[in-house]
């Protein structure tokens, strides 16, 4: 069965505003078949929504300063593999985010859900990310994200996200950065 790209692309649409740009890890699985097969190259391989529910709510508890920014998205038939970046703020308002990258290979399986999602990562560019982000909470004598600084980066983070998604993927704009 074919399917067609704006099928794949709104799935998609929504599976990363639910996630990544809303941040509402027990709904996000929803987006996934009930039989999603996972492969985490950090934390495993994991079968089935719900076991991919109980593994995401748990560890963006533990990882709540970690936040995701789309950067591109390509769809083939079936498949989109995007491009992001995970951040932590600094706490210092004039500092740079830490971040790393991240890829993600999604497979649709119709109906509006994702039956295979498979992530890479850098778990040593992670720590380097977490273990500078921490050091930087330490010398600052805290987060730094008091007297609206929270909502207004989530504003960005949460525009950023938007706009890549609005982009027919970003790939436009990212081909134009490789270009500068």
């Amino acid at each position: 069965m074919d399917v067609e790209r704006a099928e794949v692309e709104a799935a998609f649409r929504l599976h990363w505003t639910t996630g990544c740009v809303d941040e509402n890890w027990a709904a996000w699985p929803d987006r996934l078949t009930e039989d999603v097969e996972y492969v985490e190259h950090v934390y495993g391989e994991m079968r089935g929504r719900e076991a991919v529910r109980s593994w995401i709510v748990g560890l963006m508890a533990q990882r709540a300063d970690v936040h995701a920014v789309l950067d591109w998205y390509v769809i083939s038939g079936r498949r989109l593999i995007l491009n992001m970046t995970n951040r932590y703020y600094n706490p210092d308002p004039a500092g740079e985010p830490f971040d790393f990258p991240g890829l993600t290979v999604l497979e649709y399986a119709g109906a509006g859900l994702f039956g295979y999602q498979e992530d890479y990562w850098s778990q040593r560019l992670a720590k380097v990310a977490y273990t500078s982000w921490a050091a930087a909470v330490e010398r600052c004598g805290g987060r730094g994200l008091g007297d609206g600084r929270l909502e207004l980066l989530e504003a960005e983070r949460r525009a950023q996200n938007l706009r890549a998604l609005a982009s027919s993927g970003g790939t436009e704009a990212a081909l134009r950065h490789d270009r500068e």
